[in-house]
């Protein structure tokens, strides 16, 4: 909880006149009275019988995700002492949860209609609160101008009784990647082009060729304790083949792009080979997302890891703490996507919001709430999201500006990244229950084996 008063020293009391008496008992008299008239007219002007008050402090309530991870508290404390500066006589108050523990205590407290914050932490798997009608519309009276375009679209949806606005402010934001050791890809005559950072089909097989050739797994993929590390690769041949209004529509089942479209079926059919070539590791079902990290990096058993951006979270720790060996950072790699013969989607990257923050609508300082939203949604933000959290951000921000022991690493994502077009688009909101149990099932742990 962060606490910086404005004018709580207006109601101390000044020991003024008894201090003056202490300091002139030994000087003359008449001295003395006159300085006793002084104290008792000064004491008579502000009312020696009723203190200063101090104007009421407004308290904004805020519960957040990130129990277990001071760099992000940092983040948005730094967000809440900026607005507080500006804001004399507001204090913002933060609860920090693990986000589980935080989801059940919002739901809780939202269907008891009580003891609910002003503001709360918003993960993708809160969308009941969109349409529950627990987030305020953030259409007006927030400043978008430095937010990506891509990342208010994404939460401009239908909310209660059909309505459509904007229900959340974006803070972090989700790429996938593909990770590789350079030095292992310099070893065996793999080049990446600058530019594009992208193979195309016939250099991405070979590269798998090449590693599988060598001894290695082409990929540190596990799907022990994930339903959705093994759609990686499939997604990605899918979006560069079809391109995003395809994709969408084969996803959502809606009957123009079906599962026998000569194209899907080209994507499946050369996943197949890649597979055959033993891209994958032999324990892939088995092996968990941590293992899947230490494959790669510590025990270097694969050239190239198939992940989210989030992998600096894990990975960026310590290796007591199961992070990447400190040599490891100068080989670390980041490349896109293959590009495919006649893709539609060649240049497209799936973007998704990770994170974000939600207005209580029936807040009691909505006012307060919606400029403390203002001062979130800046550059700065943005800026201590990539240097103290070290996660990429919806937050528009100067790159120059990026600073700490991975302002190098940016340069590389940012560099990569630049040379993509997001495709707001997630197999898991578009898919049907029934086709997204059927898609993780099959995509995810059988048809990679």
């Amino acid at each position: 909880m962060m606490k910086w008063p404005g004018c709580l020293r207006l109601n101390k009391k000044k020991q003024v006149g008894s201090a003056r008496r202490l300091r002139n008992r030994s000087r003359r008299s008449i001295r003395g009275g006159l300085c006793g008239v002084v104290a008792a007219v000064a004491l008579a002007s502000l009312g020696s019988a009723t203190p200063a008050v101090s104007a009421p402090t407004v308290t904004i309530t805020w519960w957040s995700h990130f129990a277990s991870a001071p760099n992000n508290q940092k983040v948005l404390l730094n967000a809440a002492r900026r607005y507080e500066q500006a804001h004399p006589g507001v204090t913002v108050k933060i609860t920090f949860y693990e986000k589980e523990a935080m989801i059940l205590a919002l739901r809780a407290a939202f269907a008891a209609g009580q003891s609910t914050p002003d503001v709360y932490y918003y993960d993708n798997d809160m969308s009941e609160f969109i349409t529950a009608g627990y987030a305020a519309d953030l259409s007006n009276g927030v400043n978008w101008a430095y937010e990506e375009p891509w990342a208010k679209e994404y939460f401009h949806r239908p909310g209660p009784a059909g309505k459509v606005g904007v229900w959340v402010l974006p803070i972090e934001k989700d790429t996938d990647e593909v990770y590789y050791n350079k030095k292992m890809f310099g070893d065996l005559g793999i080049a990446v082009p600058s530019g594009s950072y992208q193979l195309d089909e016939a250099a991405f097989t070979g590269a798998v060729q090449k590693c599988a050739a060598s001894g290695k797994s082409a990929f540190a993929v596990g799907v022990g304790d994930r339903p959705y590390p093994g759609t990686y690769l499939t997604n990605y041949l899918l979006l560069h083949k079809l391109g995003e209004a395809d994709l969408r529509d084969l996803w959502s089942g809606d009957g123009r792009v079906t599962w026998n479209d000569p194209r899907v079926q080209d994507v499946l059919t050369y996943e197949r080979k890649l597979v055959d070539m033993k891209a994958f590791p032999a324990s892939m079902s088995s092996m968990k997302l941590a293992e899947a990290h230490i494959f790669f990096h510590t025990q270097q058993k694969a050239c190239m890891m198939l992940v989210g951006s989030w992998y600096t979270s894990r990975a960026f720790e310590p290796p007591d703490k199961s992070g990447q060996p400190k040599e490891f950072y100068g080989i670390l790699g980041m490349m896109n996507y293959p590009a495919l013969p006649g893709g539609a989607g060649n240049n497209l990257k799936f973007m998704q919001v990770d994170s974000g923050v939600a207005i209580n609508p029936k807040a009691a300082h909505l006012r307060e709430a919606q400029a403390l939203f203002n001062e979130i949604a800046t550059p700065q933000t943005g800026e201590d999201y990539v240097s103290i959290a070290v996660a990429p951000t919806t937050l528009k921000i100067d790159p120059s500006k990026i600073t700490g022991a991975f302002a190098s690493y940016w340069k590389m994502y940012d560099a990569v990244n630049a040379a993509d077009k997001p495709a707001v688009l997630a197999w898991q909101v578009v898919m049907k229950p029934g086709m997204m149990d059927a898609y993780s099932q099959v995509i995810n742990s059988a048809f990679p084996r």
